[in-house]
């Protein structure tokens, strides 16, 4: 328990926070898992914002303030301005979480199709349930009379991480292999050791996911009835994210909370129209994963109750107007300095247009950024994937392109052509350097041709050609620090996007690339190149 210091209200403020946020987010490798996730986190936030009313700082609440206000996209580091104790904080939480985990508990229960065929007591069942009730969060809790103080404070607290992970015994789940897996006899006796059947219990496990599976979609989901693959086995975590986008169970979490709504809070559209194009069009998608760099720095930094209600007003209306304008497919969540979406089209014609909208795209989403006064760099990551490829990898490379870009600098984007093979091409450039792409200008005469009439063959044929004879390395992975090799990339550079791009590469190298050697200005151009060919040449 953390000791609280009492203070007056009226010098006093208090900083809440709460894990493990970016394990319960990563962990997830399904879209409908992730969206999930994010809409949990959100609903635990807004208990505590619920609760502390009036005296919350950030996030602010849009001027609406409806519960889709409070529930998406809601920021898991809240600032109070007055006293909010630490066991306030945890009981809002708590109370939560429970509502979640009784809905999703409560509805496998008592539906008949399952009700009729397992036992669920709870000793086999309800134990495991009750251990992710109990363990599932830690809260943290910092105070002090100025703002930077309650959120060094903290900060401090968050490194005496005490968190307790559940125990299981059997099979893990195939999504994470992290758990158990979820099912009637989870925790029985019998599965503990010489009394322990393999067999047997890989066909009870069977049995109930096919049976789950059968009841999730006999109960009529409004507009996507194949919400579980009966071959998939999920721990209690991943079956509560799964689970708590669904009509039926989410207003049932509604119902337990005391709210009445058209719309649960947590229910989630279908996204088989994501899903089909990738499975059944052969159409290729955009999936992209941004962050704002170093919030928490930024908010430790502001002094005034009205400086951080100005940032944390910002972000989450820029989070809002960006997930209600996008056109270009789906924005699965959007809570203001972190958002995820997916592009994508309906048909051939409009699938082949999003491929030459994905650089007019990004150019546009960096000047939403900047001109929504938001204090703070975006770094992202963009993956161009295939049809073939698995949902499961797409989020995975995602997450690795958003890293990637963090890690070269910050404020810049990673942009990844993720192949059908598993293969891939990527090029992390800071974001004003993305609409170079745009001043390719190919070899044709008697007049050189640009934008989409230029063909990038001509770059792409010369690269290749350099790398035969090996004036540049076939794979980047083998360049060293060779200057003849950066001499000719740049040469490459000024010929095909023109002599200004070629000098402020070489003036701003380490800027532009992350790093000071010279293979890394190889790397770049390389990279450039090959995002290039594949987004915007006009095969």
């Amino acid at each position: 328990m953390l000791e609280e210091t009492q203070l007056p209200d009226s010098q006093q403020y208090t900083a809440i926070s709460f894990a493990p946020v970016q394990g319960f987010i990563e962990k997830s490798r399904k879209l409908r898992d992730l969206y999930g996730a994010s809409l949990i986190l959100s609903y635990l936030s807004a208990k505590v914002v619920r609760r502390a009313g009036s005296m919350v700082v950030s996030p602010v609440l849009t001027n609406d303030g409806s519960d889709m206000d409070l529930v998406q996209g809601m920021p898991n580091r809240i600032l109070i301005e007055g006293r909010f104790s630490y066991n306030d904080a945890k009981s809002a939480i708590a109370e939560g979480w429970n509502e979640i985990v009784l809905g999703c508990r409560s509805w496998i229960e008592d539906h008949p199709q399952l009700s009729n065929d397992f036992t669920f007591s709870e000793e086999g069942w309800g134990r495991a349930w009750t251990k992710w009730k109990i363990n599932a969060w830690e809260v943290f809790w910092g105070e002090g009379t100025e703002i930077p103080e309650a959120m060094l404070a903290l900060e401090t607290n968050k490194l005496r991480r005490d968190w307790t992970v559940p125990n299981w015994n059997g099979e893990s789940s195939s999504l994470s292999g992290a758990d158990a897996i979820a099912y009637p006899n989870m925790n029985s006796k019998d599965n503990i050791g010489h009394k322990y059947n393999p067999g047997r219990e890989r066909e009870e496990i069977r049995q109930f996911y096919k049976k789950l599976a059968e009841a999730l979609e006999s109960t009529k989901q409004k507009d996507d009835p194949i919400f579980l693959d009966p071959t998939e086995r999920l721990s209690v975590p991943e079956l509560i994210k799964r689970l708590v986008t669904h009509y039926q169970i989410a207003k049932r979490i509604d119902q337990i909370a005391g709210r009445t709504s058209e719309k649960p809070s947590l229910y989630a559209k279908s996204f088989r129209e994501m899903l089909r194009i990738k499975n059944e069009g052969g159409y290729w998608t955009g999936w992209f994963m941004g962050d704002g760099d170093e919030v928490g720095k930024h908010l430790k930094g502001l002094k005034t109750s009205e400086e951080v209600r100005n940032f944390s007003y910002n972000l989450r209306t820029w989070g809002r107007e960006f997930h209600r304008g996008f056109k270009l497919g789906r924005v699965v969540y959007a809570g203001g300095d972190d958002f995820f979406g997916v592009m994508f089209g309906t048909n051939e014609e409009e699938a082949e247009r999003r491929r030459t909208e994905v650089l007019d795209f990004l150019i546009e989403l960096q000047n939403k950024w900047e001109s929504g006064k938001l204090c703070v760099n975006l770094s992202m990551g963009f993956v161009w994937a295939g049809h073939s490829v698995p949902q499961r990898d797409v989020l995975q490379h995602c997450r690795e392109a958003e890293k990637c870009a963090k890690t070269l600098g910050r404020n810049r984007v990673t942009i990844r052509i993720l192949f059908n093979n598993g293969q891939f091409v990527q090029w992390t450039t800071p974001w004003q350097y993305v609409k170079w792409l745009k001043d390719y200008r190919d070899r044709s005469s008697p007049e050189r041709k640009t934008g989409k009439d230029a063909n990038w063959s001509h770059v792409y044929s010369d690269l290749a050609e350099l790398k035969a004879r090996h004036a540049i390395s076939p794979k980047t992975s083998q360049q060293t620090d060779n200057p003849n090799e950066n001499i000719v990339a740049l040469s490459l550079l000024g010929l095909y996007f023109g002599d200004d791009k070629k000098e402020i590469l070489s003036k701003h190298r380490k800027y532009i690339t992350g790093s000071e050697s010279t293979k890394s200005v190889t790397e770049w151009i390389d990279g450039m190149i090959q995002v290039g060919w594949q987004l915007c040449s006009n095969f």
